[in-house]
C-alpha cells in the first residue's frame, strides 16, 4: 500500500513540476512581452511573396518624402502612379501609401503643388518602379528648386 501513494507522489509531483514550469515561461513572457529584433530597420508583418506563389491581386507602395539638404519631411507633396487615376499627398510627416493593381513596372511622379508653403519649391522628380520593389519602404529627397523663372 505505500508504494502505491509514494508512486502516486512521484507523477503527481511531475505533473506539478510540468504545470509550474510553463505557468513561469508564460507569466516571464506576460512580463518583457516578445523582444524586436536587434537590427535596425527590421521589417514586420507579411514578407515578400517567394517564386511560385499564387499571384496577388493588389500590392502596396509606401515611402516617404524628405528635403535632401535639411532631412526634415515634407508636407503635400503631391505622389501619383502614371498612366492611372491613383495619387496622395504626403502627410505631416512626410509619409504616404497607395493599394494598387499590381503592375510589372510602375511611373512615380513627385511633385510639389502648393508652392513655397512647405518650406521651398521642390523639383519634380519621375520614379521607375519594379513589382519586386514595392515590398519595401522607399526614401526619397527632394531638392529645392533655386533655377529662377523664365518669363
Amino acid at each position: 500500500m505505500m508504494k502505491i501513494s509514494e508512486r502516486f507522489r512521484k507523477v503527481l509531483r511531475m505533473v506539478f513540476r510540468g504545470i509550474g514550469v510553463s505557468v513561469v515561461s508564460l507569466i516571464i513572457q506576460a512580463c518583457y512581452g516578445i523582444l524586436p529584433p536587434d537590427e535596425p530597420g527590421a521589417a514586420y508583418g507579411m514578407p515578400a511573396p517567394a517564386y511560385g506563389m499564387p499571384p496577388e491581386i493588389s500590392t502596396s507602395i509606401s515611402g516617404r518624402v524628405r528635403a535632401a539638404k535639411t532631412q526634415e519631411p515634407i508636407i503635400g507633396i503631391h505622389v501619383s502612379i502614371e498612366e492611372t487615376e491613383y495619387w496622395e499627398r504626403t502627410d505631416k510627416s512626410g509619409y504616404f501609401s497607395f493599394w494598387i493593381p499590381v503592375q510589372d513596372e510602375y511611373k512615380l511622379k513627385f511633385e510639389d503643388v502648393d508652392g513655397p508653403y512647405n518650406g521651398g519649391l521642390f523639383k519634380e522628380q519621375t520614379w521607375k518602379l519594379k513589382q519586386n520593389d514595392t515590398y519595401s519602404t522607399l526614401l526619397i529627397s527632394m531638392e529645392l528648386d533655386t533655377e529662377p523663372d523664365e518669363e
